[in-house]
This record gives structure tokens, sequence and C-alpha cells, in this order.
């Protein structure tokens, strides 16, 4: 198996739409977000604009990444016009996929999710790095 561990986030991002009206535009409770102007970095920097999140970590327990990108568009089910809404406002949607990959073989878009993500306008993408499997090993 190629695929030692993976998960995939809905990320959604603006200058002026607060996590909490992306909030309540779609009705999902992010698992995070930030403000913009909020500190990072130990407090030496500053966001630059708004982040709202919803990732599949600890959620779908799978190493098939098709399982974390159904389960977003799954919970994206009915909100096209949210959605199409949130974009008008100047937001910025995607899905980041993280995939540890421990040889040859990779994740695997299928064309009905492609169409599902074209029609919701959602851009998708894969952070790839490159582990052992003896890393990703069940305890004994």
């Amino acid at each position: 198996m190629s695929c030692l561990e993976t998960c995939a986030t809905l990320r959604i991002f603006s200058d002026d739409v607060t996590p909490h009206v992306i909030m309540k535009t779609l009705d999902i409770e992010p698992t995070d977000s930030f403000a913009r102007d909020d500190p990072y970095n130990r407090g030496r920097n500053r966001r630059k604009m708004h982040g709202w999140f919803w990732s599949t970590e600890s959620k779908v327990i799978s190493t098939d990444n098709a399982e974390h990108v159904r389960a977003i568009i799954e919970k994206l089910a009915g909100k096209q016009q949210a959605l199409h809404r949130l974009a008008v406002m100047g937001c910025r949607i995607d899905i980041s996929n993280y995939w540890v990959s421990s040889g040859q073989g990779g994740p695997i878009l299928e064309p009905d999710k492609m169409r599902v993500l074209a029609e919701m306008g959602i851009a998708i993408w894969w952070d790839v790095y490159f582990g052992q499997d003896k890393d990703y090993a069940e305890p004994r």
C-alpha cells in the first residue's frame, strides 16, 4: 500500500468575510479558523486574511484519500447556493489534501467527484510527503 496517512481540508479564505459569517452562511461548524490580524508565530506576525477550515482528520479513518474527499462533498451537499454566495463575497475556496506516500501510486479523483467540485467552484490539490512504512506500523 502506498498511502500511509491522509486527510482532506475544506479551506475558505477571505480579506473581508469573517469565519463567523462563513460558518453561518454554510451552517457548518469549522474544525479550525482564524481572523485577520490574529497573532501567530508566537505573536511575531499577524494574519493577513480570515481563514475557515473543516478537516476530515480524526473524522474519516482511512488511507483512501477518495473517502476523505467524499466526506467533504457530503458535508457540502445542498450548499451550492451558500458556496456561490461566499464566492461572490470574495472568498477563495479549495480542498487541500495531506497525503503521505511510501512508494508508487497516488491518490485518484474520480470523474463524478471532479464534476461535483467543478459545479461547486472548488479547486482541489495535494500536499505530498514521503514516509517509511516502519514509521506507521501498528504498535505490538
